[in-house]
């Protein structure tokens, strides 16, 4: 196991010790109460120079997870046709756009630049010292229509810092469901940190510390026996193959010509699948 399979099974611990509460947001497709377990203010640090921050008591798709990251900040989409997964098909309209949000926000002109990437990608190059180099989906402007239309992004903020030859980042995330997506080495830290690799190799730089901050990070309640069973691996793992990080390899492409395809995990292993995880709407 790896010091992310470790903070993993520290936070689902800490969650499973709460009460459960009502949640009146979310719903499920059977009209069962929706109640979560929850934890706040979360807050992680992952050394990328010592490898690939992915779960491996289970299997993640890497691929898809990236592929959303490429959605959202390189094609600067909106629309979950040009998306090779039907994650956000429930939020959809008839377009198959979810309204002003993610790509949508990325792709706002900011600083006299055509969208957030491209004002970070040019003061990470021209003005690495600068504590402005920072990308943002939360639109004040933008809020009531993306609330009441689509969603409002659980992931929302990136800030960048250079230093001694290293991009470091932090990622800012409103809300996680903890088994779906935001557990340590899940679908959301896998797509940031191939996020921050990919800058970094665009401006030439290696990779350093990614911070992820998480103000509510909660475990619904169809998902505590799947829980339980990460819990039963990890404690097991003595009997298993203690599994190393992988090593994140990057095609020789210009950001904005990356697809999923150019990104490979050396070395991935995994302990299997968990079956499917139901996810409230």
């Amino acid at each position: 196991m790896s010091y992310v399979d470790d903070i993993f099974i520290s936070d689902l611990k800490e969650i499973l010790n709460e009460d459960w509460e009502i949640d009146n947001r979310a719903k499920w497709n059977d009209d069962l109460q929706t109640e979560t377990k929850r934890i706040i203010q979360v807050s992680h640090k992952y050394d990328l120079s010592k490898g690939f921050p992915i779960n491996t008591l289970r299997e993640i798709d890497y691929k898809k997870a990236i592929d959303e990251m490429i959605w959202i900040y390189i094609k600067l989409s909106n629309n979950i046709k040009e998306l090779n997964s039907g994650i956000w098909n429930a939020w959809a309209d008839e377009e198959g756009l979810v309204q002003k949000a993610y790509g949508h926000q990325i792709a706002q002109p900011t600083m006299g630049f055509e969208s957030q990437i491209h004002y970070v990608l040019n003061e990470i190059k021209t003005n690495p010292t600068s504590r402005r180099i920072q990308m943002n989906m939360f639109n004040v402007k933008d809020q009531e229509t993306k609330a009441k239309e689509s969603l409002i992004e659980c992931a929302f903020g990136t800030q960048f810092s250079v230093k001694n030859g290293k991009l470091h980042m932090t990622l800012t995330q409103r809300s996680g469901d903890f088994l779906t997506a935001a557990g340590s080495g899940g679908w959301n830290l896998v797509q940031y940190a191939a996020l921050q690799h990919a800058i970094a190799n665009e401006c030439g730089l290696d990779v350093g510390t990614l911070k992820h901050d998480i103000q509510d990070l909660h475990l619904y309640n169809k998902h505590p026996e799947q829980a339980q069973e990460m819990i039963r691996r990890y404690e097991e793992l003595e009997s298993l193959e203690s599994l190393e990080l992988p090593i994140l390899k990057i095609a020789d492409k210009t950001l904005f010509e990356l697809t999923a395809e150019d990104f490979e995990l050396v070395g991935y292993k995994h302990h299997g699948k968990i079956g499917k995880i139901e996810v409230a709407v």
